[in-house]
C-alpha cells in the first residue's frame, strides 16, 4: 500500500467509524481544523463520497466511506472494522 499522512488516515477512521459526519463533526472529533485538501485527496482516493447533505444551516455536506476504502483494507464490510478499544 502506498504510504498515507496520519492526518488522511485519521479522517477516513473517522468518517468509516462515524458515517455520515460533515466536516465539523470531523472537526469536533479531532479538536482541529480539517483543511480542505484533505476531505478533497480522500475523495480522489475515492475512500469516501458525498452521501447527502445535513438539515442544517448551510446544509452541509454528508461524508461517507466507499467500496474502494473498504478494498483497501481488505475489509468485505465496515462491520469488519477493529473496535474502537481493539489497541487501548
Amino acid at each position: 500500500p502506498l504510504s498515507h499522512s496520519r492526518v488522511l488516515m485519521e479522517v477516513a477512521a473517522i468518517v468509516a467509524y462515524h458515517q455520515p459526519v460533515t466536516r465539523g463533526d470531523i472537526e469536533k472529533m479531532r479538536g482541529v481544523t480539517t483543511q480542505n485538501n484533505v476531505v478533497r485527496q480522500l475523495i480522489d482516493l475515492n475512500w469516501i463520497r458525498i452521501v447527502g447533505q445535513k438539515d442544517a444551516p448551510g446544509k452541509p455536506e454528508l461524508l461517507g466511506s466507499t467500496k474502494v476504502f473498504l478494498d483497501y483494507f481488505n475489509l468485505k464490510s465496515l462491520s469488519e472494522l477493529p473496535s474502537v478499544t481493539a489497541n487501548l
